[in-house]
């Protein structure tokens, strides 16, 4: 049983708006976040905008993209626990950060390098800065915290893994706090590569219609205060919604194609209820991978159709905020807290013609305000990973 573990912090980094309240009311009006590729020149490509972070990070966090936004976005949530901007060296605490691609800065910048530049010192420090740990370690450092730091590699399922594995280590008792969340800088391995794949939109990213024809890639970075219930009402702090249940599998299917009837993202939403001691019923919004590319919609709407109850209200934040990669996860599992806290479902905005057939109910054109009790967070990735949390109203 896991009815426990909650959630005491928030803090987002998003392309539609940094801060929780900047970013609800992104998602709350549709706000896209695509703009034009400033970072690197697309002019003989085929795709030239992106989901990028508008806001200025500081630039005194050291690391590479993804460690400077998981700081910013862990600093909010740590003061919206009511932490401050440290944690008391005797708490037990656990860093936990999600991601697809690292810190990828030290392989990009050296794509184009002569022989001089490629391992040389400055080049083989920028490598060992970049090895696997690094984003979580400057969360870790930037807050004091003492324990536990590992970044997640778990494709595009990575943030919600990430929660999987908080609500693990706080059932355990393993420590005592967990900073869990996704983080990914806008990369240009990844820009390329889903456009190679022919992934990316031409313009809007549509979820769910029938004429979609992509997704927009994208960057950001969600970070969660999760701890024991108990623990949460001896401090006083707000609890913002209940970790009721999480599950992780994966499939050896294809290296980026998902298996046809959506055999794992199946098991890992089946397992998310089993750990939350709910079943179908009890969900009333499914916030959906969703990607907007014609084979990911139309596999997850089978699923859904098939684990989920008739009716069920669904949506994609992805038309706006885009693929955030590893961030994705966690970003909308902040937007099902948020809906759990104002009781309002976001829509698919975009979403015209919606897929057939599909017995669950797309939200289209304004947000709803209605009655939610327990959400439904799904993600999937390469390389086989799923992933699903089920968030609870505090």
């Amino acid at each position: 049983m896991s009815h426990n573990v909650v959630i005491t912090g928030l803090g987002v980094m998003s392309p539609v708006g940094c801060g929780v309240d900047s970013f609800w009311d992104g998602l709350r009006t549709g706000r896209e976040g695509r703009k034009p590729v400033t970072s690197m020149d697309t002019t003989e490509l085929i795709r030239h905008e992106a989901c990028t972070v508008s806001e200025p990070v500081d630039d005194d966090i050291p690391g590479g993209r993804a460690s400077q936004l998981a700081v910013m976005a862990a600093r909010e949530a740590l003061a919206d626990a009511g932490f401050g901007s440290a944690i008391d060296a005797s708490t037990r605490v656990s860093v936990t950060i999600g991601t697809t691609m690292g810190e990828t800065e030290f392989i990009e910048d050296a794509l184009t390098a002569d022989a001089d530049h490629w391992l040389n010192q400055e080049h083989a420090q920028r490598i060992i800065q970049g090895q696997p740990g690094c984003i979580a370690r400057a969360v870790q450092r930037d807050c004091g915290a003492m324990g536990e730091a590992v970044d997640i590699y778990g494709a595009c399922a990575a943030g919600n893994i990430a929660l999987a594995f908080a609500l693990d280590a706080l059932q355990s008792r393993k420590c005592d706090i967990v900073l869990a969340g996704g983080a990914d800088g806008f990369s240009r391995l990844a820009f390329i590569g889903f456009m190679r794949l022919r992934l990316m939109a031409a313009e809007s990213c549509r979820p769910f219609d029938a004429n979609r024809d992509g997704l927009h890639v994208g960057e950001g970075a969600t970070v969660f205060v999760l701890e024991r219930e108990e623990d949460a009402r001896a401090r006083g702090v707000k609890i913002r919604a209940r970790l009721a249940g999480a599950a992780m599998t994966s499939e050896d299917y294809h290296p980026t194609r998902p298996e046809p009837n959506g055999d794992g993202l199946t098991r890992a939403i089946l397992g998310a209820l089993r750990t939350a001691d709910m079943d179908a019923t009890d969900i009333d919004y499914v916030n959906a991978h969703g990607t907007g590319t014609p084979q990911n919609d139309m596999i997850e709407v089978k699923v859904m159709n098939n684990c989920l109850a008739p009716g069920t209200p669904f949506s994609s934040t992805k038309a706006v905020t885009g693929h955030t990669m590893g961030a994705a996860g966690a970003m909308e599992a902040a937007a099902c807290v948020l809906s759990l806290e104002n009781q309002t479902l976001i829509p698919t905005w975009h979403l015209n013609e919606p897929l057939e057939p599909c017995e669950m109910e797309a939200l289209i054109d304004v947000p709803r305000k209605t009655g939610v009790r327990a959400a439904l967070n799904n993600s999937a990735g390469f390389g086989g990973y799923n992933s699903a949390v089920v968030l609870a109203k505090a």
